[in-house]
C-alpha cells in the first residue's frame, strides 16, 4: 500500500507541476564541466550526478514503466472484451447488414481493431506524454500532442483495414498464405528502414555545422564507415533531450544528431556520441533490431493463432469475429518476447560502447557525456532490479559509467573496479 500511495502522489506532481527552469540546465552543465579528469575515472558515478535529479529520475522512471504496462495491459483486455462480450460478432452483423461487400465488411473490422487499441490505451499515453513534458524533455504543447495522436489512431485503423482484408483475403486463396504475410511484414520493414532518412519531410532537420561534419571524418574512417552522411535535427523544436541515433542501412546509412547535442556538450563529448552513433551504422544495427522485432512479431502471431485454436468456436463466431481473440493473445505473448528484444538491443549498445572508446580513447570524455544524460536527460543510474532486465532497451548508465572509468559499478549486483590509469 505504501508503494502504490507513493507512486500516486509521484503522479499527481509529475502531472501538474511545471517545467524545469532553463536556468537549472545550464547550471547542470556548468557543474559536469567543472568536474575533472581524476574525479570523472576514480570517483563512484553515484557521486558525480546530481542526487536531486537522480531521485526524481527514478520516480519518473517507476511511472512511466507503470504507464507502459498499462498502456500494453489496457489494449489486451480491449480485445478480450470485444470478444468475450460479443460485441465483436455484433459488430460483423451489423456490417453484413449494411452491405454485401465481404471486402467491406472485412476493412471496417480491421478499421474498429486497429483504433480501439490507441483509443482505450489514450489514458496511459498521455501520462507517459506528461511525465517527458513536466521534467523539461519535451516543448510539445497538449493540443498538438492530442492532434499527433489523432493522427496516429487514423492510421492504425486504416492498417488495420488492410491488414484484415488482405490476410482473410489470402487465407482463402493461397494455401501457404502465412508464408506470403510474413513476407510482406519483413519487405516493408526492411524498406522503412533503409527508405526513411531519405525521404522528404519525415523528420525536421538543420544545416549541419561544417565543424561537425569535420570531427565526423576521422571517426568514420577510424570505425570503418567513411563518408556517412551527418544529419543535425532539429530536435529541439519539440524535445530538451540530448538526442542521436542511426538511421538507414547501406547506401541510405546516416548519423543522426539532434541539435540540443551541440548546445550541452563539449566538442571531446560530441566525438564521443558521434563515435557511439557511427559505430552502430558500422554494423547495421537499426537493420539488426527491426528484422529481430519483425522475426518476434511474427513468431508471437504464430503462437497467437494456435493459442486461439485451442478456445473453442461459440455459436456467434466466425474467423472474422474470432481476430479479436487472436489480437487477445498477441499481446500476450508479445508481453512474454518483448524482453527478448530489449536484451538484444542493450547487447548492441553495449558494443557501440566499445567501439566508441577504441576510436576516440577519451575515457573522461565519455564519462561526462554519459553523465550529463544522467542528469539533462533525468536517466537514472540504476533502474530497479526488477524491471530493468525487462524494459531497458539499453544497459543500466551506472554500469556504462563504471566499465569505462574503471570504478565499481553503482548498481546492485554490478561488477567490482578494475584497475585503469587516467
Amino acid at each position: 500500500m505504501h508503494r502504490i500511495a507513493t507512486a500516486a502522489l509521484v503522479a499527481l506532481v509529475l502531472l501538474f507541476a511545471g517545467s524545469a527552469p532553463a536556468s537549472a540546465r545550464s547550471d547542470l552543465d556548468a557543474r559536469v564541466d567543472a568536474l575533472t579528469t581524476r574525479q570523472l575515472l576514480t570517483t563512484s558515478p553515484a557521486t558525480l550526478v546530481n542526487a536531486g535529479r537522480q531521485t526524481r529520475a527514478r520516480k519518473i522512471a517507476d511511472l512511466r514503466h507503470a504507464a507502459s504496462a498499462g498502456w500494453a495491459l489496457m489494449q489486451i483486455l480491449a480485445f478480450w472484451w470485444l470478444w468475450r462480450s460479443g460485441n465483436a460478432a455484433r459488430l460483423r452483423d451489423f456490417m453484413r447488414r449494411r452491405t454485401r461487400s465481404r471486402t467491406a465488411q472485412r476493412a471496417v473490422f480491421g478499421a474498429v481493431l486497429g483504433a480501439l487499441a490507441p483509443i482505450v490505451a489514450l489514458p496511459f499515453a498521455l501520462i507517459s506524454y506528461r511525465v517527458v513534458f513536466n521534467a523539461g524533455l519535451s516543448d510539445e504543447r497538449l493540443p498538438q500532442w492530442f492532434l499527433e495522436y489523432g493522427v496516429r489512431v487514423l492510421l492504425d485503423a486504416l492498417l488495420g483495414a488492410i491488414i484484415v482484408t488482405g490476410v482473410l483475403a489470402l487465407v482463402e486463396k493461397i494455401r501457404i498464405w502465412y508464408l506470403i504475410v510474413a513476407g510482406l511484414i519483413l519487405a516493408g520493414a526492411v524498406a522503412s528502414v533503409a527508405l526513411a532518412p531519405v525521404i522528404p519531410f519525415t523528420m525536421p532537420v538543420k544545416t549541419t555545422p561544417n565543424a561537425l561534419i569535420a570531427m565526423a571524418a576521422p571517426i568514420e574512417a577510424q570505425i570503418g564507415v567513411p563518408g556517412t552522411p551527418v544529419i543535425m535535427l532539429a530536435s529541439s523544436r519539440h524535445s530538451n533531450a540530448l538526442n542521436a541515433r542511426a538511421a538507414g542501412i547501406g547506401p541510405t546509412s546516416r548519423a543522426l544528431i539532434g541539435d540540443v547535442v551541440l548546445d550541452h556538450m563539449t566538442p571531446p563529448e560530441q566525438r564521443v556520441v558521434l563515435a557511439h552513433v557511427l559505430a552502430h551504422v558500422r554494423f547495421g544495427d537499426p537493420m539488426r533490431q527491426t528484422l529481430l522485432a519483425v522475426g518476434l512479431f511474427v513468431l508471437s502471431a504464430a503462437i497467437a493463432v494456435l493459442l486461439s485454436d485451442r478456445i473453442g468456436f461459440r455459436r456467434d463466431d466466425d474467423a472474422l469475429s474470432r481476430l479479436a481473440l487472436v489480437g487477445t493473445f498477441l499481446g500476450l505473448v508479445l508481453i512474454v518476447t518483448y524482453p527478448l528484444y530489449n536484451a538484444y538491443a542493450r547487447n548492441l549498445a553495449t558494443r557501440a560502447d566499445d567501439v566508441a572508446l577504441t576510436a576516440t580513447g577519451d575515457r573522461a570524455a565519455t564519462v561526462r557525456s554519459m553523465l550529463r544524460y544522467a542528469d539533462d536527460d533525468l536517466v537514472p543510474l540504476c533502474d530497479r532490479r526488477s524491471t530493468r532486465w525487462y524494459f531497458d532497451d539499453g544497459p543500466a548508465l551506472g554500469g556504462r559509467i563504471a566499465a569505462t572509468a574503471g570504478t565499481a559499478d553503482p548498481c546492485p549486483g554490478g561488477a567490482p573496479a578494475t584497475s585503469t590509469s587516467p
